[in-house]
């Protein structure tokens, strides 16, 4: 039973390589290569000091090229491939998340690490849905959608990095997100993108209010018989930062349209009332 089901693993395997004409790397290989790319991309979004100017990243990139031993001309003629084959993308896709989620596992600290950016309040990524967003023609509407309720870990002030990486993006798409309070009223910020490659999105959230939910969409323009993706995506959460608080200026506060609710205060929050409302005091010409 052992042989025939080895039989049977290597023959699933030679006919998922031979779906992958001459030149595009096969899957599994694509897969691992996607887990490093994306590894490689960690090291640099947490190292940026070290690796400022693009010819450093460029050759951050193509060091990881050169241990797979493929260069950026196969690479890109493999991403088109598998763009324009989606189910063969998300088996890819699929088995990165596979390969990084067991390497995770492996170095033995992953929900270790995360309970203890939580309680330090540093950057924690908070994105509970598929990494992968797929818009197409097919689709009712061309729009992607998200929302957080309040919970125990919220605290005033706090900052909603939303990051992701665009591909096949031609025409131009909008993102908006949305935070409401407990006063009843509503923070709203919106931006347009285009293009490919990596796009983000930040709300500062209000040092003076308890927000209550936060959620957005994004809305793109999906030409006929394509498809368009928004892959690692990603919503990390900070905590306020005095030195950034004036970065609201675009943020529009909308009139108290929601009834006001009371909201659990957890010890924490308490712990920061004093310094947030310096931080306001400050900060209010600048804002308004």
């Amino acid at each position: 039973m052992r042989k025939l089901l080895s039989i049977i693993a290597v023959a699933l395997l030679a006919v998922a390589c031979s779906k992958t004409p001459k030149g595009i790397i096969p899957p599994e290989e694509m897969a691992q290569l996607m887990a490093d790319i994306h590894t490689a991309e960690a090291v640099i979004e947490l190292n940026r000091g070290e690796y400022r100017s693009d010819s450093l990243k460029q050759a951050f990139k193509q060091s990881v090229y050169a241990r797979h031993g493929v260069d950026a001309a196969t690479v890109d003629s493999s991403y088109m491939w598998y763009g324009r084959n989606i189910n063969s993308y998300l088996e890819v896709y699929d088995r990165t998340i596979e390969i990084l989620e067991h390497r995770l596992i492996e170095s033995g600290n992953r929900v270790a690490a995360e309970a203890a950016l939580s309680i330090a309040g540093d950057s924690v990524d908070v994105w509970p849905y598929s990494r992968l967003v797929t818009l197409n023609d097919r689709m009712p509407s061309g729009t992607g959608v998200f929302s957080f309720a309040r919970d125990e870990n919220w605290q005033k002030g706090d900052i909603y990095v939303w990051r992701v990486k665009a591909l096949n993006n031609s025409a131009t798409s909008r993102w908006s997100i949305v935070t409401e309070y407990s006063d009843g009223s509503i923070d709203f910020l919106s931006q347009e993108f285009s293009g490919d490659g990596w796009k983000e999105i930040t709300m500062y959230t209000d040092s003076m209010l308890d927000a209550t939910r936060v959620y957005g969409q994004l809305c793109g323009e999906v030409p006929r018989g394509t498809s368009l993706r928004f892959d690692s995506v990603e919503m990390v959460r900070k905590r306020l930062d005095p030195a950034m608080y004036s970065r609201r200026y675009p943020i529009r506060r909308l009139p108290k349209l929601l009834p006001a609710v009371e909201v659990e205060v957890y010890g924490h929050e308490e712990e920061h009332a004093a310094e947030n409302s310096v931080i306001a005091a400050d900060s209010v010409a600048v804002i308004r």
